[in-house]
């Protein structure tokens, strides 16, 4: 890494030093998340990249660090602390695997989300599956752009980019090589200098190529395709942020194995714009689309200014989240339960005069 020379270098600005004021006057200072770990994480501060471990307060509201946090940092006894996370302007977020309903966090503070889809004989793309990736997209508040790598390997990318183009309205699709270099400089041009720019998709679909080829060097590890399927290896393994000598900042992420969407219940709608727009004219505002008369979504299903197939995923993808939402809704109502039995326990010991600390 450069030696850095202002904390700009990583996207820091004067709006979010006015933010930062009231820390400033107490002694902490910004520093950025290159990496986060399990108990110590790589940051980047006006002192150059650090180890920075959480304070007992931050831990004690639940800060977990996502790689591109801008966090308050100072150092005691030879130790970064990380006293507290700044609110994030994005954030790429997905329900945690598995039954327990938890936001994960991948990554915050970015400008340009690009989705990687593989093509291919070992293609991971498909129209359902960028549907729900854009999703994720759209509700992170990052702007989203379609990639779809290993171009060199399809035998149509021409109708590959036209299938993907009829699922991303209003998004640039991209069709790209790592291997060959079709479509760099196109990713390359939607990231200014100062911009930070993330990279999510399946397994082995070349994130990591890409963001090499982007920079132009070796920063993030690689690796080949499987025998047998052609199947890109999953060779990254945690979340990290580079800076390019020209200024751009850039995010590899992990493979995702399944995505999960976090989000509202309403969190599909810019993903499917035409349905969205559809809906505005309904005669009902609370239409279901399920037979209502003057229904505007129907008399588009009809007229096939909205595919079917469109519309049974947006059917399926507001059911998901509608679920979530039902279940966090429970989750947070259990939390304040528990918050006031806890309160009725704390005065019960004090009327009885108990040590309660």
């Amino acid at each position: 890494m450069e030696p850095i020379r202002s904390l700009e270098e990583w996207g820091w600005n004067s709006r979010m030093a006015e933010t930062f004021a009231s820390l400033a006057a107490d002694g902490w200072k910004p520093g950025r998340v290159l990496s986060p770990g399990r108990g110590v994480h790589r940051i980047v501060t006006e002192n150059g990249e650090q180890e920075a471990r959480l304070t007992g307060k931050a831990m004690g509201r639940g800060d977990i660090p996502a790689a591109g946090d801008w966090a308050a940092c100072r150092e005691e006894g030879g130790t970064v602390l990380i006293g507290e996370i700044l609110p994030r302007n994005t954030a790429i977020s997905r329900k945690e695997a598995g039954q327990v309903v938890r936001e994960q966090v991948l990554a915050a503070n970015v400008d340009v989300l690009f989705v990687v889809q593989a093509l291919g004989t070992g293609r991971s793309f498909t129209a359902r599956g960028l549907e729900r990736y854009l999703t994720m997209a759209w509700e992170s508040g990052c702007r989203p752009a379609v990639v779809l790598n290993k171009a060199d390997l399809s035998e149509d990318p021409e109708a590959d980019r036209l299938e993907a183009e009829a699922v991303s309205p209003g998004v640039e699709v991209i069709l790209c090589s790592a291997v060959d270099g079709t479509g760099i400089d196109a990713v390359r041009s939607l990231v200014a200098p100062g911009e930070t720019a993330a990279f999510v998709g399946p397994s082995g679909a070349g994130k990591s190529s890409i963001l090499n080829a982007v920079a132009g060097e070796e920063l993030a590890a690689t690796g080949g395709v499987r025998e047998g399927d052609a199947r890109g290896r999953h060779t990254t393994t945690r979340r990290e942020l580079h800076r390019l000598p020209d200024g751009r900042l850039l995010l590899d992420t992990p493979g995702l194995r399944e995505l999960q969407l976090w989000g509202s219940s309403d969190s599909a709608d810019a993903a499917f714009p035409e349905i969205e727009a559809a809906a505005e004219n309904c005669r009902f505002r609370d239409c279901r689309h399920d037979g209502e008369p003057g229904c505007a979504v129907r008399a588009g299903l009809e007229d096939g200014s909205i595919e079917s197939e469109r519309f049974d995923a947006w059917l399926e993808l507001g059911r998901e989240l509608r679920w979530l939402e039902a279940q966090r809704d429970e989750k947070a109502r259990k939390e304040l339960q528990q918050k006031w039995l806890d309160i009725a326990k704390f005065s019960r010991q004090i009327k009885k005069g108990k040590e309660v600390w």
